[in-house]
């Protein structure tokens, strides 16, 4: 069970997923499938999900915590402050992430301005993982490159947190057209979705100490 105690009190575990697809919410999207399959695991532990639709949550393009006018990721970095494992899942596009995960990575950068309760940085204590669905290669760099983000923003990076899957060179079909059954996504899947909650598990009972982590 992922209920850990804490001041007498018993509390589930919350994910916040980012979907990253350049699709609107509306749209079937690779990325959401590889989300939703996280998800299961995670509801099985227990873990209570939210999703946030990158694309349609009224994100402005910025490096700050609020960038004022209808921007809507004040309410988004409450929610991460909140949450206890993070999940960003993206789409590959040139080789390379979209450009909505990297716009959702720079406005997380504005955490390194800030510091928890003990003035350690916000994601310590907090784990991460990442989705990656694309066509022909990219996938481990993509992943890669997200988890060493937010490592550098404090959070910890459990073993195999990673779920990927690429298509052939040159392929039409997409994840949510051929791979939805792929028996390697569902072994990366079961790894990343069970050690992510695991390591929450852990963090939440065990509090990396503030001694030698605080600037």
């Amino acid at each position: 069970m992922s209920r850990i105690a804490r001041d007498g009190l018993m509390s589930k575990l919350k994910a916040i997923l980012f979907n990253c697809s350049l699709k609107p919410k509306r749209e079937k999207s690779s990325t959401q499938a590889m989300l939703d399959k996280v998800i299961r695991v995670f509801e099985q532990r227990d873990v209570s999900c939210k999703v946030i639709h990158a694309v349609d949550a009224s994100i402005e393009f910025g490096v700050k915590t609020d960038m004022g006018g209808k921007d809507k990721w004040p309410a988004i970095h409450d929610q991460v402050l909140k949450a206890d494992i993070i999940v960003i899942g993206t789409p590959i596009w040139m080789g390379q992430r979209c450009s909505v995960c990297q716009m959702v990575i720079e406005r997380l950068d504005a955490l390194l301005n800030e510091t928890n309760d003990v003035g350690q940085l916000p994601l310590y204590n907090k784990v991460v993982g990442a989705c990656v669905v694309g066509n022909e290669d990219g996938a481990q760099i993509v992943a890669s490159g997200i988890l060493y983000n937010l490592m550098q923003l404090g959070a910890t990076i459990p073993p195999n947190s990673e779920a990927y899957w690429v298509g052939m060179a040159g392929g039409k079909d997409d994840f949510i057209d051929v791979g939805l059954s792929d028996e390697y996504v569902k072994e990366l899947v079961s790894y990343m979705g069970n050690n992510l909650v695991h390591m929450a598990e852990i963090l939440r009972a065990n509090p990396i100490p503030a001694v030698g982590n605080v600037s």
